[in-house]
């Protein structure tokens, strides 16, 4: 049986939902995030050395990203940031790093609920939840738009090794193994054509199926491939290549 994710991350305002008629879908996204904050409040709280409160372990937002997941966790952290960032007495408290990181994230701002999943806490302590999830998404060792050689509408994609986004992937899905796939087919790996359909093979475990041209972060680097999806690659290439034939993968030849 699949493991279920998180549940589903609304990335819109209210208002954007009521135009849409998607409120409910709106309304429980909301309420986690809400949850989510309260959580990461209840975290600071609980683990600040009460005789040294600008002390907190280095771990402590690992419980909240295993409950609600990064992609949320990292939704109401940076909201919270730009929140900061917006007001002027407190925007000189927000360090570079993390406010770049929170413009990196796609976060819709919402002016009328916005404020109910703000995490209330001190900056210097948000500025220390951006680094720390900045380093757990890390250790992940996930693949992303800078392992790449080429976007998907530099050139005809078929036949190379292509990045699924991690926004693509469910979050309980994420892994290395199942981001990396060799598009065989499909109008998709055109960039001229309107299709958008691209056919691919994972490379962690063969799995074959179909995927939208916009599912992709573009055509991985060729110094990233790992040894395990170059033996895999290999076997997939075989029957169609001569002994003679070398792999080529995002414009750059392998071996």
């Amino acid at each position: 049986m699949a493991t279920p994710d998180y549940p589903y991350l609304y990335r819109g305002s209210g208002g954007d939902a009521a135009r849409l008629h998607e409120e409910e879908l709106w309304e429980k996204s909301f309420r986690e995030n809400v949850c989510c904050a309260r959580a990461i409040e209840k975290e600071i709280r609980q683990r600040a050395d009460h005789n040294d409160p600008s002390f907190l372990p280095d771990d402590y937002i690992a419980p909240v990203l295993e409950q609600y997941g990064f992609k949320r966790v990292s939704y109401v952290l940076a909201h919270t940031v730009k929140e900061n960032d917006a007001i002027p007495a407190l925007r000189s408290l927000v360090n570079d790093e993390a406010r770049e990181w929170a413009n990196r994230q796609n976060v819709i701002p919402d002016s009328d609920y916005g404020r109910y999943y703000e995490i209330d806490a001190a900056i210097v302590d948000v500025n220390r939840l951006v680094r720390q999830v900045q380093e757990a998404y890390q250790a992940l060792g996930l693949f992303d738009r800078e392992h790449c050689a080429l976007g998907m509408y530099d050139e005809n994609v078929e036949g190379k090794v292509l990045v699924l986004s991690p926004e693509t992937l469910k979050e309980t899905a994420w892994s290395p193994e199942n981001q990396l796939w060799l598009a065989t087919g499909g109008f998709g790996c055109d960039p001229k054509a309107s299709g958008r359909a691209i056919y691919a093979t994972c490379l962690g475990d063969g799995t074959e199926t179909r995927w939208n041209r916009e599912d992709f972060c573009g055509v991985l680097d060729g110094q990233y491939l790992p040894e395990w999806a170059l033996e895999k690659l290999e076997s997939l290439r075989a029957p169609t290549q001569s002994h003679n034939a070398v792999p080529v993968m995002g414009g750059m030849k392998m071996g």
